[in-house]
Formats: structure tokens, sequence, C-alpha cells
């Protein structure tokens, strides 16, 4: 490859990281959703948020057949459209068997264009620009979805229904991609598979299973946000919206500024980022301030946004390309199957304890993460010579 793509070109393919993580725009209306359907459990009018997560990895694991047979770019436009199309659905009804079937096929249409967030910067740059923008693409996903959770909390005051419009988007970036991006030349996209685990020292093993908890831990925090900024009254619908928005923002911070920490930190990165999160939900539990709680939240995901990277860069060293393949994979499922699994597993511990289900939630995911930080403290995660970039 001799030229780089052009300028619209590269726009379109950033514009799909802003929207990779449109699933969890709807976080804000959990509480609007539970007064409108009293009978439906707390459990399941969670999973409205995540399910898209579980349904995307059947497209996800899809992908490489599927790009053979269209290629990259129909690929795209056709998980774009369909996400699109479904997502606005439960703008148009109050049928909850509905609007969950929706939620399960805009995570089909999730599974299609999102993983091309990456492949489309790898086949289309080389060089400088190619690392540059795979570092845009992370910024970006946190971005697009302070933006979306923005322009949520703008809806919300109209209804909870109004909030779903915002998929519609999605068709606008389908015509950018359709207008704009050709079809790569090389294309060698990599499926996700399980079977991968196997090949994997017990190392990255057990790095892949803390990760899972890791996931698990921050999926308790943000769906039950919604329910703490009510119980406590801290703000409608809207200032809950906002909040989850600069979280995004502080999670884009700590993804800028995680190389540098790193450098000095080395393996106390995932210490910090546990004990700070340990600290930020121990004051959500414990504070009576709804400016205080705000901060909290925010502090909370900036600070804990340090253990991600950190996990991806130290599960990777040391490893063979198809064992980087195999990891990869497997950190991808990893992440998804703890998105569907955290609403199930929190309302069961929540029930533990005598406070209410959302405070003893917080309060579990406070002495977790005490736990972990305690643990890493403890026991080595990286191995010595593993702190060149």
């Amino acid at each position: 490859m001799t030229g780089q793509p052009s300028f619209k070109t590269t726009i379109s393919i950033l514009s799909l990281s802003t929207v990779s993580s449109v699933a969890t725009v709807i976080t804000g209306t959990i509480p609007q959703l539970k007064q409108t359907f009293p009978t439906v459990p707390t459990t399941v009018i969670e999973w409205l948020v995540t399910v898209a997560n579980l349904s995307a990895l059947v497209t996800l694991l899809l992908n490489p057949w599927l790009v053979k047979r269209w290629g990259i770019q129909n690929t795209v436009i056709t998980g774009l459209l369909l996400s699109a199309v479904v997502g606005v659905v439960p703008a148009l009804t109050d049928n909850f068997t509905a609007i969950m079937l929706s939620r399960i096929l805009l995570g089909f249409g999730i599974g299609l264009f999102s993983p091309h967030a990456i492949s489309l910067i790898a086949h289309s740059y080389h060089g400088d620009l190619r690392a540059r923008l795979l570092g845009y693409q992370t910024g970006l996903s946190a971005l697009g979805n302070a933006v979306l959770l923005s322009l949520a909390g703008l809806l919300i005051g109209v209804s909870w229904h109004a909030v779903f419009w915002l998929h519609g988007l999605l068709a606008g970036i389908a015509v950018l991609v359709f207008l704009n991006v050709p079809e790569p030349q090389q294309i060698a996209v990599v499926a996700p598979t399980t079977s991968g685990i196997s090949s994997l020292p017990h190392r990255q093993r057990l790095l892949v299973g803390l990760t899972f908890i890791t996931y698990l831990l921050i999926w308790g925090v943000q769906l039950k946000l919604p329910s703490y900024f009510e119980n406590r009254q801290f703000g409608d619908a809207r200032v809950l919206n906002l909040t989850l928005a600069a979280m995004n923002v502080g999670g884009l911070l700590a993804g800028l500024s995680f190389g540098a920490l790193h450098k000095h930190l080395h393996r106390f990165t995932l210490t910090l980022g546990y004990a700070g999160a340990a600290g930020a939900v121990f004051l959500l539990w414990s504070t009576a301030n709804a400016n205080i709680a705000i901060i909290a939240a925010i502090g909370f995901n900036f600070i804990y946004s340090y253990t991600g990277p950190y996990l991806v860069f130290t599960s990777n060293s040391g490893l063979a390309p198809d064992q980087i393949n195999a990891l990869s994979s497997t950190l991808t499922i990893a992440t998804i199957i703890s998105a569907f699994f955290a609403p199930l597993i929190w309302n069961l511990i929540g029930q533990l304890g005598p406070q209410t289900l959302t405070d003893n939630v917080l309060l579990w995911i406070t002495v977790t993460l005490t736990a972990l930080a305690v643990l890493t403290l403890l026991v080595p995660t990286e191995r010595k010579g593993n702190h060149d970039h």
C-alpha cells in the first residue's frame, strides 16, 4: 500500500468508534422503565442494557465468514442499518417483549460493525498514522458514548421512548461508510473462538478471569447508578445521564494517560486502579451529598479505567502471534459474558445485607475491589522485564 486514505474516508472510519457503545445509551432510562413495567423483574429490565452484548457475540463469531462472503464494507453497512432500524423500535411501542426482542437484534447489528472500527484502520493505514488512529479509536469510543449519553439526558426530559431515537444516528454513519469507505484490498479477519484459551499459559488464563471480574464490577456500578440517584434523590434522569457522560470523559482521560502512568508504576498501576475505585465506590455508598456522589462516580470511572488497558497490555506480553489472537478473542468473550451476567449476579448478591439492594451492591463492590487491591499488591501480575512499551 502506497498512499493513505482521504480525510473523508478517515472521518467515516473513525465515526464507527463513536457508536461502538450505543447499547449503553439507555442506561439512564432504567428507573422510568421500572415504572412503566412494574411487573417485570429488575434483572430483566437491566438486561435491556446488556443483552445486546451477548447477541453481538453471535455475529462477532460469524464475522470472518460474512466478510469473506460480503466484504467488510457491506458487512459494516448491514450492521449499521440493522442496528438503526431495530434500535428505534422501543421508541414506538410499550410492548416489553417487542422491546427486548429489538435489543437482542440490536446486538446482532453491533456485532457486524463494531469489530471493523479497528480492522478498517489496520487494513487501510500503515506506519505512524495507523498507530495514531488506533489511539484515537479508543478515545473516540469514550467520547462518542459521552456525547450520546448527554443527548440522552436531553431527550429523557421528553420521555424514555425518545432516547431510543438516538439509534437512528447509525443510519447516517452507514451513509458515510457507503460514500467514503472503499473495500480494503487485503482482508485477514481473525475469528473470535473459545478454543484458543486452552493454548494460553496459566498466567494468561488467570488474567482473563481477572478481566471478567473487573468488568463485572464496573457493570455493577453502572447498572445501579440510576436507582442509586433515584433512591437518594440526587437529581433527575438528566443529571444522571450527564454524570454517565462525564464518567466516559473520565475514562477517556485515563486512557490517554495510561502509558505514562504505567511507565512509572508498572504492576502497581493495577493496584492503584482497584484501590482508587474501592475508595470512590465507598464514597458513593456513604455520602448524602449529590455533588460528592457525582464527583465520586466520575472519579470511579477515571481511576478504574486504568485496569482495562493494564490487563490487555500485560496479558499480551510474551505470547506468540497465534496466542495473541486467541487471547484477544478470549478477552472479548469474557467482557461480553460479564455484561450479560452482571444484572443477575448483582441483583442476587444485593439481597445479602441490611440495607436496600442498591446500597448492598455498592458495599459488596467496595469489599471486592479492596480485596483485589490487596491481592494485586501481594501477587505480582507482571513478569520481570515486562515494562517496555
